[in-house]
């Protein structure tokens, strides 16, 4: 446990995950982090994508669909919209997504940024399930 850290998985609905890491990679806006014990203070947001969790049991992959990374002394909390455990991903269901987002681009502005967060969040799930 000494290379450990507590990291928190909170949606609007439930904690996805509260336990012990030893290693978390999330996407931000600004790229991939990876986080070790001895933590930054850091806030950034969240961009859709693959968050793995690393701990003495395994590793756990969930979907994530932005919002916002938050460490705090030796916490790793991620705040998101929703956390989809890559187990719970159907490829056929998550290509059948991405199909129908991309059949609504738009060169309306606002309708365009909910098509590319359909998008991207599809692309994801797409990735996750295929691993």
């Amino acid at each position: 446990m000494a290379n450990t850290f507590p990291c928190k998985i909170v949606t609007p609905t439930a904690n996805a995950f509260d336990g012990e890491a030893t290693y978390v990679s999330f996407p931000a806006w600004d790229g991939q982090y990876g986080m070790l014990k001895g933590l930054a203070p850091l806030l950034s947001t969240l961009a859709p994508g693959t968050l793995r969790i690393d701990n003495e049991e395994g590793s756990a992959s969930f979907l994530i669909e932005g919002g916002f990374a938050h460490v705090d002394g030796e916490t790793l909390t991620l705040v998101t919209e929703g956390a989809l455990p890559a187990d719970e991903i159907n490829l056929e269901e998550a290509k059948a997504e991405l199909a129908e987002a991309n059949a609504r681009v738009t060169s309306d502005e606002k309708d365009r940024l909910a098509v590319e967060r359909a998008q991207q969040v599809a692309t994801a799930k797409v990735a996750l399930a295929s691993k």
